[in-house]
C-alpha cells in the first residue's frame, strides 16, 4: 500500500463548491509558485452563478476569503461587475430578436457575413478577462478561466503550484488557460 502512495502521480485539484473559510492546509495566504499556463494550479476558486435575478447570467458578487490579501474588495467587485455587464449585454431579447429575424429573412445567409450581437460580446468578454488577467490576477499569482468552458455555471481561479506540468503524466489540466484555446 505505501509503494502505490508513494509512486501515485501528483493529484491535479479540481474546482468544488464554496463551503466557508479555507482550510489551513489551504495554498490560499501563501505566496504565489510557478508560471501561468506551465505550472498547475495549487488551488481552484469557484465563483457560483447568482440566480437571484432569475434566468439572467450573472455572477455571485460576494468577496471569496480566499482572495484576501491577493486582490482587494474593490478589483474582485469591478472583475464581476465588468463579467456580468457583458453576460446581461450577450443575452438581451432584443438583440437576440433582431439577430434571428435576420438570419430567417436571409435564408440564414448572414450568418455568413455578420456575426450575431452574442458572438460578438462573447468576444469583448473574452477581451475584459484577458485584461483583467494580465493587469490584476495574474500579478498575484491567479488567473479566470474561460466561464464558457463550464457553460457559464461558475468561474473559476486557479492559485499555481510549483510544479511544471511537463514533469507529470499526459494528462491534460483544464485549468491551464491557453491563448489558443477556442471558445
Amino acid at each position: 500500500m505505501a509503494l502505490h502512495t508513494i509512486y501515485s502521480a501528483p493529484r491535479i485539484p479540481k474546482s468544488s463548491y464554496y463551503i466557508g473559510p479555507p482550510a489551513s492546509t489551504s495554498a490560499y495566504g501563501t505566496s504565489p509558485t510557478g508560471k501561468i499556463g506551465v505550472h498547475y494550479p495549487r488551488e481552484i476558486l469557484r465563483v457560483e452563478r447568482d440566480y437571484s435575478g432569475g434566468e439572467v447570467i450573472q455572477f455571485h458578487p460576494a468577496y471569496p476569503l480566499e482572495l484576501e490579501g491577493r486582490v482587494t474588495h474593490t478589483q474582485f467587485q469591478e472583475t464581476i461587475n465588468s463579467i456580468n455587464e457583458r453576460l446581461i449585454s450577450a443575452h438581451s431579447i432584443g438583440w437576440s430578436f433582431f439577430d434571428n429575424m435576420l438570419a430567417i429573412l436571409t435564408l440564414y445567409l448572414s450568418w455568413l457575413f455578420l456575426s450575431t450581437h452574442y458572438e460578438r460580446e462573447m468576444t469583448k468578454l473574452r477581451a475584459t478577462i484577458d485584461r483583467l488577467n494580465r493587469d490584476v490576477y495574474n500579478p498575484a499569482g491567479l488567473n479566470i478561466l474561460w466561464p464558457r468552458n463550464v457553460a457559464f455555471l461558475f468561474v473559476c481561479q486557479p492559485s499555481l503550484n510549483s510544479l511544471p506540468s511537463s514533469s507529470r503524466t499526459n494528462n491534460r489540466s483544464p485549468y491551464l488557460s491557453s491563448r489558443s484555446s477556442t471558445m
